[in-house]
């Protein structure tokens, strides 16, 4: 692991630039969103989102060295105890070997911090994140990808649920001359908890505090299996459609998790992420150009989510089914028009999301309505 950052040092010392330049941007949006918690109570709020970034390149014919820093925040009108604020600084590296660059290198490191409000403090973390990928070209007609990712996480207020990742992925891709390009990739994931179980070390009774308490299993890790098929296929021009299948598989379901008063589980991406659940992924994406160089993008996407140690509770909090199962499907439509005289992207999104449990408590539908503009110089 030490390893990996003398590795970005040794790239920078040993790149010699042709050119360097500064990039800077800015994001402002809005969000309607009328299921911001994301369960049956079905409270909305409006979120504005501000974001800055600035970097900073060195390039040459064949490589590309990056230093960055992105600042974002997202306000919530209705409950201003939610509104957080997060900071990413880091480094990219991109190289081209060979004759004919057919191999491509990529690695970098990013560093992020998020910082939150009142009894959402809980969510204050940081994490270090580590990749390196390299792609090449068998031919002009077939690819492989392979890489690997490292991400370490550390939460201020939940130490039991500093961890750290570790991926393994491996892709080929063919693209056909009937303008089809198919994709196959395998991504093996493990998610290891830096401090020993409750059960097997000492530990305060009552948990944390503000009403929040630890749930965790014997042995603290989650390994997952990840396949996935990608088809894209160019119908017209200026028409392209893009079928996505996978399933993730828990080969191994040690996990923790968070839960709030009463015993509900958080729906939060920190601690609900892919490593609670497992099943099939199905989703269909049509791209389509339309004049003035604006762009149609809409999505459907079909999921089952079996969780892993979670019961299923009604709402008046008794245990209705063993295991918590979710049906999933998702609707998105986005319009993009780039202003390239004012150098702005106007974006416009629409979300609709149906998520049918057989707890209660997640059993609920949600709309979104996001209005976006962004500049790059």
């Amino acid at each position: 692991m030490k390893a990996l950052p003398l590795v970005l040092a040794a790239c920078m010392i040993l790149s010699i630039p042709a050119s360097a330049q500064w990039s800077a941007g800015a994001y402002l949006g809005t969000l309607l969103d009328d299921n911001a918690f994301n369960n049956h109570l079905q409270l909305g709020d409006r979120v504005t989102e501000l974001s800055l970034q600035t970097a900073y390149d060195w390039q040459t014919d064949a490589s590309d060295l990056r230093i960055f820093y992105t600042g974002a925040g997202s306000s919530f009108a209705l409950v201003p105890s939610r509104t957080f604020y997060e900071h990413n600084a880091g480094m990219t590296y991109s190289r081209l070997f060979g004759a004919d660059e057919a191999t491509l290198l990529n690695t970098g490191g990013t560093y992020s911090i998020r910082s939150n409000r009142d009894e959402y403090t809980v969510y204050d973390h940081s994490q270090l994140g580590l990749h390196l990928s390299l792609r090449h070209y068998l031919s002009e007609l077939f690819m492989m990808k392979g890489g690997y990712a490292l991400r370490l996480a550390s939460f201020a207020e939940l130490p039991d649920f500093d961890y750290a990742e570790h991926v393994l992925f491996m892709q080929g891709a063919v693209s056909l001359p009937t303008k089809t390009t198919i994709m196959l990739q395998a991504d093996l994931a493990f998610k290891k908890y830096l401090t020993p179980n409750a059960d097997s070390a000492s530990a305060s009774p009552g948990g944390y505090g503000k009403g929040r308490r630890q749930e965790s299993i014997s042995t603290p890790g989650v390994t997952q299996l990840i396949g996935t098929l990608k088809i894209g296929q160019s119908v017209a021009e200026g028409t392209g459609l893009s079928l996505t299948g996978q399933y993730q598989l828990s080969l191994q379901k040690e996990l923790r998790y968070l839960t709030f008063f009463e015993g509900r589980l958080t729906d939060d991406e920190l601690f609900d992420d892919h490593y609670g659940y497992e099943g099939p992924l199905g989703s269909l994406l049509m791209t389509q150009l339309l004049p003035a160089d604006i762009r149609l993008r809409m999505s459907g996407t079909v999921q089952q989510r079996r969780y892993s140690d979670r019961p299923a509770y009604d709402l008046a909090g008794i245990e209705a089914a063993p295991q918590r199962i979710d049906h999933r499907s998702t609707f998105s439509l986005s319009i993009d028009k780039p202003i390239d005289s004012l150098g702005l992207h106007l974006t416009l999104v629409y979300d609709y999301i149906i998520n049918a449990s057989n707890d209660g408590f997640y059993d609920y539908r949600n709309n979104a309505v996001a209005v976006r503009i962004s500049f790059a110089y």
